[in-house]
């Protein structure tokens, strides 16, 4: 026998009790339950139904008295007498702790409906329990329900961060909402409650950062073996807090450079962790964002600079000496480091390092490109000479401005265009065209060309140097220009040894004009391989320049990511290749005696085959042989399957990937056009490094002063130290001064920047707060309108409650009042002629209309609670005039009927 149970809402709500009903409701799910149980066996009760369910979701409620029914329904509707009533009653008192099928609680419902006035009633009770509510205030932002709870004596300091874990595992409690290891400070840095944040940090609770992935510690090998997933969502709901715009604009002195190491460190994170990598990238994107934003702030040029020139910690591996006179710019290189590229690009440091960039020629921009290329072309002809005039007037009004970043960059690119046309005129052979057997000789002296293409390497190599000494190894290598110029230049110093080698060794070598009777590997002919392939560096190194250009430095961008992209598809291809070459060089490596038409002879030879196949080098007929025609068949099959899978899979998949890296860059082109064009421009805003190749080699005046300036102090200073004994008081002294100049100019840039890092921080928080405002009407304002309306619902009810039982009291008290007026008038009531009588009956009545005017217009006003209290006056003054015109006039006019009544 089978058994169909009709399930609709109203069953559901008396399988599932919901508090918060009216009357009504309820009787309606009462009325349900005899047509439930017409479907349902009479062995079987609605308890052994609810056995069959295979999930309890939700806890019992019919173990809930009705004092503690109506306590959760007037904390959900916000009735607050209904809960003073429920917490007063002696007979049966209520559990203030009790929670609702859904496991909320009186307090948690007051909270999450932002009820002040009933989270401080219910606060003041004994034993009660915030647990989550106050997790549900900081979610809400509501600070003053925060303050209550953190000041409530159940909530201690280590429970607002780490002890917050301790509590939640030792009470065995679970929140559907938020997981024990989110303590009040994680969430409120989370949801960036500035306010609400500054109170907890105030009261002393912290964020302890996390130990790394690669951790070794003892605490994370016990960790990591208990429950490892939960071990790394508690480090990320740390690294949330810790990236949080509230939380870095509070904790920080320095909250730019805190942005930029936790970007730092998050990004490292994502590579080692991928499991979490979008959740890292995000918290990365916002670090990278939070900078921005202060930067946004900026409103003057002395604040831009004074963010950029921050000095760095020595961890950084950036340090400058401090100079307040010059413009170090160390913030900016460790956003170069950090590879902040918003940071970089923004328009406030860009218009920085253009006035940096343009400072001896501020109309440049200005001028027509035409006049742009006649000032090059001019000083592609006279940039010797003025080389030369540098060397001996550096402090000149010239020499001043070829100090300039732009010019040096100017001077820079002709030097190597100057370069780049050597050597065209030494692979072309115009020179030496009229010498040819000359030209042909082993170990030839170098011509003309060659001797000023070496001075043009050493001059190059000297300026490499000089870059490696400056920025150090780890920066110098952190751009890969810098490897493009290190193999450039490597190439050519071989090429140089290798001619060295072959002229001093020439008496050894067989003298002879004809190159095929030359031995294979001869000096000569290697160093001339390895100055073509270092020609081809050099033409590529000419990219380098057209960062500086708005319209080919996105291009070049690009290039740059496809290269990488290639890298990453010869992995593949290459696994690709190698497998058919082993292939095909098995099948067709027991026929090398005997005359085949296929090259695929050995394995270089069937490896250069089919990657010449790619471009459609191979023939079918390559594959073809004569003895078998199965192996040639199984050959051909083979070659199928490599085009196939070579030239239409993976060639495809090669160019969609440039094609999305391409387009990645063109989505960005401004922002990666800028960034590039900044590192460009930072390599010449130092002093030094004036002069191009080869006219660094030179040692001019100024070198030699300066070298002389040195070794003075360096040994003045050897002497200083010698005689600087402990009763020495001069030197003693002189120590100290120097010593409280440079610590004073130290505090007091450090005081300045801290004073505008606080002035960017206030206006970031202001910004955020009034974004946040301008988000327009949420789910939770339109909850909070509701509660609101039916909290005053239920005020009115009861003001209205205690209005109608104070005037029933006061109507009792006149009449009792009036009668006994009445009753002790008539005892002492004598004789008296007509016109005394009446008399006192009209003063009575006359009395008796002002007690019914006044308790009429108590009356109407509360009843008229929306409107104007002065209209209803008057309207009371007109009937009370009415009436006394029409009804009182006459002498022997009785009491009125209805006010009688009403009385």
């Amino acid at each position: 026998m089978s058994f169909r149970i009709r399930t609709t809402p109203s069953t559901m709500n008396n399988i599932y009790p919901i508090y918060g009903t009216d009357n009504a409701r309820l009787h309606q799910q009462q009325t349900v339950i005899p047509t439930v149980s017409s479907y349902i066996p009479t062995s079987m009760n609605l308890v052994s139904s609810m056995s069959s369910i295979p999930l309890q979701l939700f806890s019992e409620g019919n173990r809930l008295t009705k004092n503690e029914r109506n306590l959760l329904e007037a904390a959900q509707k916000g009735d607050k007498a209904t809960i003073l009533r429920c917490l007063s009653n002696k007979n049966d008192p209520v559990n203030v702790n009790v929670t609702d099928i859904l496991g909320r609680s009186a307090l948690q419902m007051a909270v999450d409906n932002e009820n002040i006035e009933i989270v401080e009633i219910l606060l003041e009770q004994e034993n009660v329990f915030i647990g989550d509510a106050l997790l549900y205030a900081i979610k809400e932002g509501v600070y003053k329900m925060v303050e209550m709870m953190v000041n409530h004596p159940s909530i201690s300091v280590e429970m607002l961060g780490e002890g917050w874990y301790d509590m939640k595992n030792s009470l065995k409690t679970d929140s559907s909402d938020y997981s024990p290891d989110i303590s009040p400070i994680i969430l409120a840095a989370h949801v960036n409650q500035f306010e609400i944040l500054q109170l907890l940090l105030t009261r002393g609770a912290s964020i302890f950062k996390p130990h790394s992935v690669i951790c070794d510690c003892d605490e994370c090998k016990v960790r990591q073996k208990s429950d490892s997933l939960r071990y790394s969502l508690k480090r990320i709901n740390a690294y949330k807090a810790l990236a949080s715009p509230a939380w870095m604009a509070l904790t920080s002195n320095d909250p730019i450079l805190t942005a930029f190491r936790l970007s730092w460190e998050l990004q490292h994170m994502a590579m080692r962790e991928n499991e979490f990598k979008d959740i890292y990238l995000t918290l990365l994107d916002q670090c990278k964002m939070f900078a921005v934003g202060l930067l946004d702030q900026c409103r003057s040029t002395e604040e831009v600079v004074a963010v950029m020139n921050k000095m760095n910690d020595p961890q950084d591996d950036l340090d400058e000496e401090v100079d307040s006179g010059n413009l170090t710019l160390a913030r900016l290189k460790l956003a170069l480091k950090y590879e902040q590229k918003q940071f970089v690009a923004h328009a406030h440091t860009q218009q920085l390092l253009s006035t940096i960039w343009y400072e001896g020629l501020p109309s440049w921009r200005r001028r027509h490109w035409t006049i742009k290329m006649l000032t090059c072309a001019v000083l592609l002809l006279i940039f010797p000479f003025m080389s030369i005039y540098y060397l001996i007037f550096p402090r000149s009004r010239i020499g001043n401005v070829l100090r300039t970043p732009f010019m040096k960059f100017l001077n820079h690119s002709v030097s190597f265009v100057f370069f780049l046309i050597l050597l065209v005129l030494a692979s072309t052979g115009v020179l030496c065209s009229r010498e040819v057997e000359e030209c042909s000789k082993q170990g030839r002296e170098p011509d003309a060309v060659e001797v000023l293409l070496i001075f043009f390497v050493l001059g190059m190599i000297w300026a490499e140097c000089k870059q490696l000494w400056e920025e150090g190894l780890k920066a110098y290598t952190r751009q890969w220009w810098n490897w493009l110029d290190f193999i450039m230049l490597s190439l050519y110093l071989m090429a140089l040894s290798l001619r060295i080698v072959a002229y001093i060794k020439q008496e050894e070598f067989h003298t002879c004009s004809f190159r095929g009777a030359w031995p294979v590997y001869d000096p000569t002919i290697v160093s001339e391989c390895i100055f073509s392939v270092a020609i081809v560096f050099s033409f590529a190194r000419i990219i380098y320049l057209f960062q500086a250009n708005q319209y080919l430095g996105p291009l070049q961008i690009s290039l740059g990511n496809m290269l990488i992209d290639i890298a990453k598809f010869l992995f593949i291809f290459l696994l690709v290749l190698l497998s058919f070459t082993c292939g095909m060089n098995q099948l067709y490596t027991f026929y090398k005696g005997k005359e085949i038409k296929g090259s695929f002879k050995s394995l270089d030879s069937s490896l250069l085959s089919l990657f010449w196949a790619l471009f459609g080098l191979l023939s079918k007929d390559e594959v073809e042989l004569e003895e078998n025609d199965f192996v040639a068949t199984v050959g051909q099959l083979l070659l199928l399957s490599y085009h196939i899978l070579g030239i239409i899979v993976l060639l495809n998949m090669l160019i969609a990937m440039m094609s999305s890296s391409f387009q990645n860059i063109e989505n960005h082109a401004d922002e990666e056009w800028k960034f590039a064009r900044s590192k460009l421009w930072m390599g010449y805003f130092d002093e030094g490094s004036t002069l191009p190749p080869p006219f660094n080699l030179i040692i001019s005046p100024k070198s030699i002063y300066y070298a002389f300036t040195h070794t003075k102090q360096f040994l003045c200073g050897q002497c200083i130290e010698d005689t600087s004994i402990p009763g020495s008081k001069q030197s003693l002294e002189t120590a100290l001064k120097s010593s409280d100049s440079i610590l004073g100019s130290t505090l007091e840039q450090e005081t300045k920047y801290q004073d505008i890092m606080k002035r960017l921080v206030s206006r970031y928080i202001h910004q955020y707060k009034a974004e946040q405002k301008g988000d327009g009407v949420t789910e939770d304002d339109l909850n909070e309108i509701k509660q609101d309306i039916s909290s005053l619902r239920y005020e009115l009810r009861e003001d209205r409650k205690k209005e109608e039982q104070s005037h029933t009291t006061l109507l009792q008290d006149l009449k009792r009042t009036v009668l006994t007026y009445q009753n002790g008038a008539a005892d002492n009531q004598k004789p008296f002629n007509t016109d005394s009588k009446v008399a006192t009956t009209r003063e009575l009545e006359m009395i008796k209309f002002e007690i019914i005017d006044c308790i009429k217009k108590e009356l109407t006003t509360t009843a008229l609670h929306g409107r104007d209290r002065n209209d209803v006056y008057a309207a009371n003054d007109r009937h009370a005039d009415k009436w006394s015109k029409e009804e009182y006039m006459d002498e022997d006019r009785t009491w009125p009927t209805h006010l009688a009544t009403e009385l």
